[in-house]
């Protein structure tokens, strides 16, 4: 079974045609055909089937495209190092986060990395927890700060705790529930709401926090994914709530007017932030230097709330 043909797969499937796909890899069409043919023939399995609408994977076609997908990101990888080794740079950490984290929090931990090793270059990505976990699972990732999903479960991966942290209701300093005491269930009726969309297992744990409160049937508006910037100017302008992280949005609070709503006699939901690596990674310099700076960042944030203004 050769890895070329396993990628061949991968892209007829992304592309929905072995035509398109044909077109992609400039590869000639009775050529793409043949290798299929021999994959199948070792597979001892139909691929994929065909139709007016194009291809559809069977699911061992779904299993080895998954491989050669898994291929195609390692030679980029390769390409990667070796365009880093020519323009003198010999260590590469790709670092994933939380949109939210990405702000404020994340920045000052890159640049404190940076000043501490200026031979360093990183990669850095956006992702939804899940999205971010599955990365590093599958080598896209070597290091995530993000809440650990509780519907995923990675064996190999090392995790620790930086700071507990809650779901808050949020909105703008403007809204009309701001400043209303005694609030009830009812006053969030006809109420339109913001999504940051981060995940299914947050979507649905947030929407089982929602009803615990008895608050039900949200008008949800728009769901950002993967973008909190758009979602955090939107809710300073008063007119949304939005139910998000407590401790991310409350280092954002200098640079967005939005306010969290306490609510009485409610449990919160959890939501802590963990540092997550693979294992093979974590006894290396680079790594403890990271996790060093990232607990200071985190440390000095918590205390500068803490801290009463002047």
């Amino acid at each position: 079974m050769e890895s070329k043909h396993l990628i061949y797969l991968s892209v007829i499937l992304e592309k929905g045609s072995i035509t398109a796909a044909s077109e992609h890899l400039n590869i000639a069409q009775p050529t793409l055909t043949r290798a299929m043919a021999t994959l199948e023939m070792q597979a001892g399995a139909q691929l994929f089937t065909r139709s007016r609408f194009g291809v559809s994977s069977t699911p061992m076609g779904e299993a080895l495209a998954r491989e050669g997908r898994a291929i195609t990101r390692r030679l980029s990888s390769a390409k990667e190092q070796v365009s880093r080794y020519k323009l003198g740079i010999t260590l590469n950490l790709r670092i994933a986060s939380g949109p939210l984290l990405a702000i404020k929090i994340l920045p000052i931990i890159i640049e404190r990395m940076l000043q501490e090793h200026p031979n360093i270059a990183l990669t850095v990505t956006c992702q939804n927890p899940s999205t971010a976990l599955q990365g590093l699972i599958d080598d896209q990732f070597d290091i995530i700060i993000a809440p650990q999903p509780s519907d995923k479960r990675a064996i190999n991966i090392h995790r620790e705790l930086i700071i507990e942290d809650k779901i808050g209701i949020f909105c703008g300093q403007n809204h009309p529930i701001t400043n209303k005491k005694n609030l009830k269930n009812e006053d969030f009726a006809d109420l339109d709401w913001l999504s940051l969309g981060i995940a299914s297992y947050f979507e649905e744990q947030t929407t089982d926090m929602l009803i615990s409160y008895g608050i039900q049937n949200t008008k949800t508006k728009v769901v950002f994914r993967n973008d909190a910037i758009m979602l955090m100017n939107m809710l300073s302008t008063g007119r949304y709530l939005a139910a998000l992280p407590h401790f991310p949005v409350s280092v954002l609070k200098d640079s967005f007017s939005v306010k969290e709503i306490n609510l009485p006699d409610v449990v919160p939901i959890e939501r802590n932030i963990y540092f997550m690596c693979t294992e093979t990674l974590k006894g290396q310099l680079a790594f403890q230097s990271f996790k060093k700076i990232t607990h200071e960042v985190f440390s000095e944030l918590i205390l500068n709330q803490k801290s009463p203004p002047i």
